[in-house]
């Protein structure tokens, strides 16, 4: 029963051992400054431009003027302006509380190192989000009121790179891992049953 056991346990390891593991994050681009609050994430139009220095962009992060309210924050990338053309590439959702960095991540997105990308910010809660007015962050700017620019604005933003997303391993579908499972375990009972046969073959 024991040797039945393990060869089962064995095989549930091996089938869950092709799931991908989870990638780490790293911040890229950080823009600290906290000196007012900026805009609120009920205006149309909030966007923060910036310039990677990573392969990947794999999320981002917003820091909120204090409240006591709490509700969902979406943070979108962009490889350029919506009202422009732009293209999303990435969403992320969670829930933000006032004085606090609202983090979203997303699978990573290959990106070109030195070229502008865009962050959208919006919420159902009237949070208001923080920055800075003398130009702190040099490779981008703050947006409001339907992306209107405001160069010597930015916003209290950050991004993360992660590991570049690799080729996907192939996944055993739920029945081809079930009959895995299960061809495994009978060719252990298989076996235990005829080391049990000669075991009292020789006892007698």
């Amino acid at each position: 029963m024991r040797l039945l056991t393990c060869s089962c346990l064995l095989a549930g390891s091996l089938v869950l051992s092709a799931l991908p593991a989870a990638a780490q994050n790293t911040i890229d681009q950080n823009q600290p400054e906290k000196a007012t609050k900026m805009a609120g994430l009920y205006q149309p139009g909030l966007a923060q431009s910036f310039q990677t220095e990573a392969a990947t962009i794999s999320g981002a992060g917003v820091q909120l003027w204090q409240t006591e309210e709490s509700g969902p924050v979406t943070i979108a990338l962009w490889d350029g302006l919506p009202t422009q053309g732009g293209t999303k590439l990435a969403e992320g959702e969670a829930r933000g509380m006032g004085t606090l960095w609202v983090d979203t991540f997303w699978t990573p997105v290959k990106a070109e190192a030195g070229k502008t990308y865009y962050l959208t910010f919006s919420g159902d809660i009237p949070y208001f989000i923080l920055g800075g007015s003398l130009n702190d962050y040099q490779h981008g700017m703050a947006y409001a009121n339907d992306y209107t620019p405001f160069a010597q604005f930015d916003y209290t933003f950050r991004t993360y790179a992660g590991p570049a997303p690799a080729p996907a391993a192939p996944v055993p579908e739920p029945a081809t891992a079930a009959m895995l499972l299960a061809g495994l375990c009978a060719v252990s009972a298989s076996s235990l049953t005829r080391r049990g046969s000669r075991q009292n073959g020789r006892s007698r």
